[in-house]
């Protein structure tokens, strides 16, 4: 050990430091997840933390291989110096305390999206957004308890570099021969480190961390600092920018296909007008309706589709619920008696059972949910620039003589809403600024049950105007920073639990407060998530993230079923205006649930994608060619991909060739249909 030169020593023990700690935060990530782990051995928990010095001494590589270069360059001469230790330490101190809190940061993220940290945490941060995020970060007390495990870290790595540098000696007795020969083994090391494998085809990737079948442990491997930055990379790389599965031609063929447009549109292949004859009051549970209806290619029916018609002017009120998974009700197995009310709507309403979300963020339920079209990777779809013009819910309900409405609990420039929603046919945004001072209790602004009482009033004031109205309404409550007023007592112990209990009064407390107003009878009410919650964790897609309730709930004129078929969230749209028996041209990737069936439905989370039917779920990491085909209903976590490959590439297939057009619709601005008479 004598003839190792001293900054090969010091390198060395400070990777065995950094090391320890990475590790710790491993192991925290762990003991809090532990339910998520499902079966397995503790060989393969070994192999996850084997792997996890892997990605963590590539983290550590790129930190510290400039200061390193430093070192040893100042340990050539042969002198020590106390004021170089301390500036070394210092800086390396600041650095890796960084790193540590991106590891702390990362542990909170997880539980929510059960996937590691990455570039998608601060898109809000580079749109304007900053300060509102700081702001529910500040006023959720577990965040900020995720401070002090930095702070230790960064004290614990001070003290020790100190004490190694401090304690440091022989660097008089320099040995040039062994000098050279320590720096050229010491460099290759470290830069075989930084890229983490030997293959010289490629560096060490996300995709190399999955080992096994258990999602849960093939993300604990991961270190966050990696995930972030290589997230970020993959955000620069041009190829990432836009969707690029196929040409355009064959996508907008495969979804053409799949919509069964024959004469398509010259100018808008996946436009069609929805015809109807009859209104829609009743539907059978196999999709199949008691009505007549006729869907034609453009171009086919001789009259406007809003004069040839016999339509219902009902109102439409939308409530997209935050974070309510459907595995937080009585439906979806949930055993804790959370949501009785929202329970009850289900069995007192048309609702679907397999209804999905199109990602897992709650601008992309928004946006979906408003113009019927699918959320594409890591792209904000409301921060778009320039904002574009839909056929959407508001849009084209505005058409038709309705008022429209957008109401929110908080600040409405949050995540652009504002903007794409007045751009989108929305004509009166209700928010933050229009409720008393004194009942906004956290940054999200006001509790559900608050908006909800505000907006008796706002809906008198449209029913009084002769006109029928349409309202978009998101709820916040469900979602940290948590508060639960005081005049409610839930009867679980944890405040997750709590919030969801609350969430539901809130909704209960609204339809009462609708149910004695005289445009009840004649209100189309629609309940469905934003995202859901990672509850399920068998696949590296939590698919309790995407399940959510879809409520179709107007008791005077809805029969009850509940509908087992496969639906998204982009079908609410087709599916009130069916309701409505209202024609119009749908130039969305929305069906009408009640007529026609969707084989496929699909959705995206950040840098994967899944698209599941009844029986099977794909699963596709395209950046890191991971591909599964599983089946989810017997949680089974073998992987088929091979055993059924043409399912599989029609599954595909399905969901990017309508994330291909969708952004072929964006880039030519084809989203707003423009008649050609």
């Amino acid at each position: 050990m004598k003839k190792i030169p001293v900054f090969a020593k010091i390198t060395f023990k400070l990777y065995l430091l950094l090391i320890a700690i990475y590790t710790a935060f491993r192991v925290a990530l762990l003991l809090l997840n532990l339910d998520r782990v499902g079966e397995t051995t503790f060989g393969e928990v070994f192999q996850a933390f084997v792997m996890g010095v892997r990605f963590d001494i590539v983290t550590i590589g790129f930190v510290i291989s400039i200061p390193t270069i430093i070192l040893t360059i100042f340990s050539f001469f042969g002198k020590k110096s106390r004021l170089f230790e301390l500036i070394y330490t210092w800086v390396l101190t600041i650095c890796f305390t960084i790193t540590f809190g991106i590891c702390a940061a990362d542990i909170p993220y997880f539980d929510q999206f059960f996937d590691r940290f990455n570039i998608t945490a601060f898109e809000w941060m580079a749109t304007g957004d900053s300060a509102f995020v700081f702001k529910m970060i500040w006023e959720e007390p577990t965040y900020i308890l995720m401070m002090l495990p930095v702070l230790v870290c960064g004290f614990i790595f001070w003290f020790f570099a100190n004490r190694i540098l401090k304690r440091s000696t022989g660097w008089e007795s320099v040995n040039y021969g062994y000098y050279g020969i320590a720096t050229v083994l010491l460099w290759g090391l470290v830069f075989i480190g930084m890229r983490g494998r030997l293959n010289e085809k490629s560096p060490i990737m996300v995709g190399t961390a999955y080992f096994s079948n258990n999602a849960m442990l093939n993300q604990l491997g991961l270190n966050p600092n990696f995930t972030l930055a290589r997230s970020w990379l993959d955000s620069k790389d041009p190829d990432n920018q836009k969707v690029r599965f196929m040409s355009d031609e064959q996508a907008i063929a495969l979804v053409q296909k799949n919509f069964g447009i024959e004469n398509p549109d010259p100018e808008f292949p996946i436009a069609r007008i929805e015809d109807f004859s009859i209104p829609l009051r009743f539907s059978r549970n196999d999709g199949e309706s008691f009505s007549s209806f006729r869907q034609e290619p453009l171009g086919v029916a001789e009259k406007s589709p809003a004069t040839d018609t016999v339509s219902n002017n009902y109102n439409v009120i939308v409530v997209i619920m935050e974070g309510m998974s459907y595995n937080k009700t009585a439906h979806g197995g949930n055993t804790h008696n959370l949501t009785p009310f929202l329970d009850s709507l289900m069995d007192n309403s048309l609702s679907f059972n397999n209804c999905y979300t199109t990602g897992t963020h709650t601008y992309c339920g928004i946006y979906s949910t408003s113009v019927s079209y699918p959320v594409v990777f890591r792209n904000h779809a409301l921060k778009r620039i320039p904002v574009l013009q839909y056929d959407g819910l508001a849009a084209t309900l505005q058409k038709f003589g309705y008022q429209t409405a957008y109401f929110t609990t908080h600040d409405k420039e949050f995540d652009n809403v504002a903007g794409f929603m007045s751009q989108n046919g929305v004509e009166r945004i209700v928010s933050q600024a229009d409720y008393p001072a004194s009942e906004v209790k956290t940054t999200l602004g006001v509790p559900d049950d608050y908006m909800f009482h505000f907006s008796m009033d706002v809906f008198d004031e449209m029913a009084a105007n002769g006109r029928p109205f349409f309202a978009e309404m998101m709820t916040a409550s469900d979602h940290g920073p948590y508060y639960v007023p005081e005049y409610f007592e839930p009867h679980s112990a944890d405040i997750r639990w709590q919030i969801v209990e609350y969430a539901d009064y809130s909704l209960r407390k609204f339809i009462e407060l609708a149910s004695e107003k005289p445009w009840f009878d004649n209100t189309l009410f629609v309940f469905v998530a934003d995202h859901g919650a990672a509850f399920d964790t068998d696949y590296s897609i939590p698919l309790s993230y995407f399940h959510t309730p879809l409520v179709f709930y107007m008791p005077k004129c809805l029969q009850s079923i509940e509908n087992e078929c496969i639906a998204s969230q982009i079908d609410i749209f087709p599916t009130v205006m069916g309701i409505l028996g209202k024609s119009y041209v749908n130039n969305t990737f929305g069906i009408d649930l009640q007529r026609e069936k969707r084989r496929y439905a699909y959705f995206m989370a950040d840098d994967k994608y899944g698209v599941i039917d009844h029986e099977w779920l794909l699963i596709n990491q395209p950046a890191n060619e991971q591909i599964g085909l599983y089946k989810y209903v017997e949680k089974d976590i073998e992987n088929y991909i091979f055993d059924y490959p043409e399912l599989a590439d029609e599954m595909r297939k399905y969901g990017e060739s309508a994330w291909q057009v969708s952004e072929y619709q964006l880039d030519k601005k084809k989203t707003k249909f423009l008649s050609h008479e």
